[in-house]
């Protein structure tokens, strides 16, 4: 099963780049059409802000995988592997409680949307719902990749064997 997330995440990232290649080209278009020709297609803001917010939400599990979060190892190098992997599930639960906190904040205002009918006060009156639910279930991903990815950091702390999951020290030294 985690190899097929981190297959999912990699598809997942080429598809937000994208997404983003697309605003850049779409901001960029709307920039010489005010320019030079007095037009604007409105909403080129909205709709990039849409994109921002969904690649983030869907680029974090990815980030994980690859082990590219902020983190400070500096101690983690030195310490026994007993304790790296102790670490390692701190980590996780801290990562966890985290993206649990920001889902759970996602699901309300995805579901207020719902509810109220809410759209965008724009010239696109964009219906809220599409962008957060899209937004929302990239969270979801990431809680699920963490979820996997504390089950084998625990599975190493009990068998005091290294997985390529778990471990939060990536192989390339980044200085």
């Amino acid at each position: 099963m985690t190899k097929q997330l981190q297959k999912i995440s990699e598809y997942l990232i080429y598809i937000c780049g994208f997404l983003l290649f697309g605003s850049v080209f779409l901001i960029s278009v709307e920039v010489v059409l005010r320019k030079f020709f007095l037009i604007s297609f409105g909403g080129t803001d909205e709709i990039s802000g849409y994109v921002l917010g969904i690649c983030t939400s869907w680029s974090l599990a990815y980030v994980l995988f690859e082990k590219m979060h902020i983190r400070i190892d500096i101690l983690y190098t030195k310490v026994s592997s007993n304790i790296q992997h102790l670490l390692d599930i701190i980590a996780m639960v801290f990562t966890l409680m985290f993206i649990s906190l920001l889902t759970y904040s996602a699901s309300s205002v995805f579901y207020t949307s719902i509810l109220k009918k809410s759209t965008a006060n724009t010239p696109l009156g964009t219906p809220l719902w599409i962008p957060q639910s899209i937004w929302f279930f990239g969270f979801v991903f990431f809680l699920l990749v963490v979820l996997v990815m504390l089950y084998h950091a625990i599975k190493s702390f009990i068998t005091n064997k290294n997985n390529d999951f778990s471990n939060i020290n990536k192989d390339e030294v980044c200085i």
